[in-house]
């Protein structure tokens, strides 16, 4: 493509923004004009993120290529405008907006990954992981979004205020949680390639920058004095190697119980534990190389709540702090057995990405299985619509605050050694 062609087609997409940037303006506006709080707010926000790309090539050189800045301009206009009223008389618009709004998000997150993983040696992200790191980073995201339109209907109920952000019921959160999935696919596989510039650019700043220990992605691309690698997580103390075989065991025993007694999920997720557990002294052919047996403890509390018939073991917060133990386990093995390498920061963060992903993909099952098998593994006929949403809203809150719980202790962990 000759100069004279990109130069017409990036004024075409600068032009573009500016029109859209204009309607979000003209849109708040209106909200100001017919005193809709839910509009201002999402204008006001919606105005301040489309200047955002230009502040960042202005102050911090990272320069995004003009489509990109474009589709984030496409996003935030979108939702601004189903504001109005889309959202709640054109049934597929949300879906719209979050497929678009999803593969922005995606594409921003394999931006950060991307530039982090060619600046620093301690980072290795192939494109096989980096594709399901977009996927479990929008899906995280997706799920902390539907948190949050929770919250502030449940703050603007409390208030008596008119709600900023707005859920229109379970088929819609798990709606949005679907396309999520399928605008982080097409980012994934598609709009990755075009934005090659953002990530050189973000790379050149992060070498510039190398020496600077107040830089907020640091941590994140290098590894710290005094914290201990992912390398050093398998331990092959003879003490730990008799408590993590000893917590293996029992796990094997549950597992084979569970086909014996038909609750074939149960033994599955079971011997999934079970089996990451053996990846490192079958590697090491080490019966010594074990897993911390306090990390593998906590992947097991909810299985000793339903074995010895505590229930407080087996309650949907510890159920995803055990889900964030197995994200760590899978961290620590990628990074030690395969080509992925990863800092503990870099593993913490994807713990509770990881965690919120997981809570989101297990809802959207359950849905789809009801609905395709008659089953009731969500849809509880003794419950509303209403009802079966609020619980599985207040899920995912269990989901997040476990997920950045385990990150603090496993941070906190790295540090200690």
């Amino acid at each position: 493509m000759s100069v004279s062609r990109l130069s017409e087609l990036r004024s075409r997409y600068g032009l573009g923004t500016r029109l859209m940037q204009v309607a979000v303006l003209g849109i708040l506006l209106v909200g100001l004009h017919t005193r809709n709080v839910g509009v201002v707010v999402n204008a006001a926000l919606a105005l301040g993120t489309t200047v955002l790309p230009a502040v960042l090539e202005r102050d911090y050189r990272i320069e995004l290529d003009a489509r990109f800045t474009l589709w984030i301009t496409l996003a935030v206009f979108l939702h601004t405008l189903g504001m109005l009223w889309f959202y709640g008389e054109v049934w597929w618009y949300d879906r719209l907006t979050h497929t678009v709004s999803a593969a922005v998000v995606a594409t921003l997150g394999y931006v950060v990954a991307r530039a982090i993983d060619e600046h620093s040696a301690a980072v290795s992200l192939p494109d096989r992981f980096l594709f399901v790191y977009v996927l479990v980073f929008t899906l995280g995201l997706g799920v902390f979004w539907e948190i949050l339109e929770f919250g502030t209907t449940l703050g603007a109920s409390a208030l008596g205020f008119e709600p900023v952000l707005t859920q229109y019921g379970l088929a819609d959160t798990l709606g949005d949680l679907l396309f999520d999935t399928v605008g982080a696919v097409l980012a994934a596989t598609v709009a990755t390639e075009r934005v090659a510039d953002a990530v050189d650019t973000l790379r050149r700043r992060l070498d510039r920058h190398d020496g600077d220990d107040d830089s907020p992605l640091r941590s994140v691309a290098h590894e710290r004095a005094g914290v201990v690698s992912l390398d050093a997580v398998v331990s092959h103390d003879r003490t730990n190697a008799r408590r993590s075989w000893t917590v293996v065991g029992f796990l094997a025993l549950v597992a084979v119980g569970g086909v014996l007694a038909g609750s074939i999920l149960l033994a599955t997720l079971v011997a999934t534990v079970v089996a990451l557990a053996l990846v490192p002294p079958v590697a090491y052919r080490d019966r010594r190389a074990t897993l911390p047996w306090e990390l593998l403890l906590i992947a097991a509390l909810p299985v000793f709540g339903d074995v010895f018939a505590q229930p407080w073991l087996a309650a949907t917060p510890l159920i995803y702090v055990a889900v964030a133990a197995v994200a760590l386990v899978v961290a620590v093995e990628l990074h030690i057995f395969t080509t992925v390498r990863m800092p503990p920061t870099f593993a913490v963060l994807f713990v509770v990405v990881t965690t919120m992903a997981v809570a989101g993909v297990w809802a959207v099952g359950r849905w789809l299985v009801d609905l395709t098998l008659g089953t009731h593994f969500l849809l509880d006929p003794a419950l509303t619509g209403d009802e079966i949403e609020t619980r599985l809203m207040w899920e995912f809150v269990h989901a997040a605050a476990a997920g950045l719980f385990a990150g603090v202790l496993f941070e906190w962990r790295f540090r200690r050694g």
